[in-house]
């Protein structure tokens, strides 16, 4: 009695069926070409947009030697700088700005000083002399006459030298203040400075340094150069919002902080070619304290409004 044939469909419960298929030749030929088709738009892809990648050189700049010791304790005044854009810079301007941030939050008063030469005053400590009741010290001259700078050393008068709430000077240092137990004095946890030096020995242009220090020692910064090429105008660094009459000139509509006063301030942008506005047809000359902001928002993406006292 011969044997009936094998159904397929009586195989063992949980057996599985032998694969001896695979790919084609002609299946490999096609999948191997489609792969090399990808690989090769993505090089030119990739080719493509590191050429538009801008191509900034690094410069070694004179600052001058006066500059570069103050700013950074250096005694040469040659600084090798980045050309703007720098997305270098540009990264280390989001990491400072992210640590004034982070200062700013723990802090007690901060208080914004202008001044049109470079900083020495660093202390960690301020203390309050006797007799002067230090709730009135939140205008920045009050704070420098009574705690920093009397006799205009290093900063400049504020409210003489301001249009529009804004000063005119030219350079920037803010001072973060904690009260801690203390009755008679002041700590300062950091203080941070902005500066922009005209440099005349080629290559020309505007070098742009922002640094933090905790007293004397510096621990952090970024710079950038602006090519003479570019438009290297850059307006007022500061203005200060407290009363009305805090100012001697200027639009009051612009000074309107009587009970919350604070700060407005710029910080030059790494990422951009140039220190003119992008709103031209928005700006007009004159006494216009709209059109004083309007050349410093259209100049940088680094824009602050800081309370003088952030933690109410």
């Amino acid at each position: 009695m011969s044997n009936p044939k094998k159904n397929p469909s009586s195989r063992p419960a949980g057996s599985r069926p032998s694969i001896t298929s695979g790919f084609t030749y002609v299946e490999l030929v096609v999948a191997l070409g489609i792969g090399a088709m990808v690989i090769g738009v993505s090089v030119m892809a990739y080719g493509t947009i590191n050429g538009q990648a801008p191509s900034r050189r690094q410069l070694n700049v004179d600052i001058g030697i006066n500059n570069a010791f103050a700013f950074y304790g250096w005694t040469d005044a040659q600084t090798a700088v980045s050309e703007a854009p720098s997305f270098a810079a540009t990264a280390m301007a989001d990491s400072l700005r992210d640590q004034f941030y982070g200062d700013m939050a723990g802090a007690t008063a901060v208080v914004c000083l202008a001044r049109n030469k470079p900083n020495s005053i660093r202390p960690t400590n301020l203390a309050i002399p006797s007799g002067v009741d230090p709730r009135t010290l939140i205008t920045p001259d009050n704070f420098r006459t009574n705690l920093i700078d009397p006799n205009n050393v290093v900063y400049t008068n504020f409210s003489t030298n301001a249009i529009n709430g804004a000063t005119s000077a030219t350079n920037l240092t803010v001072y973060m203040l904690y009260s801690g137990a203390s009755a008679t004095s002041v700590a300062v946890d950091a203080i941070y400075e902005a500066d922009w030096v005209r440099v005349t020995n080629a290559p020309t242009g505007i070098y742009a340094s922002v640094r933090r220090y905790v007293g004397t020692t510096m621990t952090g910064y970024y710079h950038t150069f602006y090519p003479e090429t570019t438009n290297n105008a850059f307006q007022r660094p500061v203005a200060a919002f407290f009363t009305r009459s805090s100012t001697a000139t200027g639009d009051t509509r612009y000074r309107r902080a009587e009970n919350r006063p604070f700060y407005f301030f710029w910080w030059p942008d790494p990422s951009r070619e140039d220190l003119a506005s992008r709103y031209p047809s928005e700006t007009v000359s004159g006494t216009n304290a709209r059109s004083d902001y309007m050349l410093q928002s259209g100049a940088t993406s680094y824009f602050f409004a800081v309370p003088a006292f952030p933690s109410l």
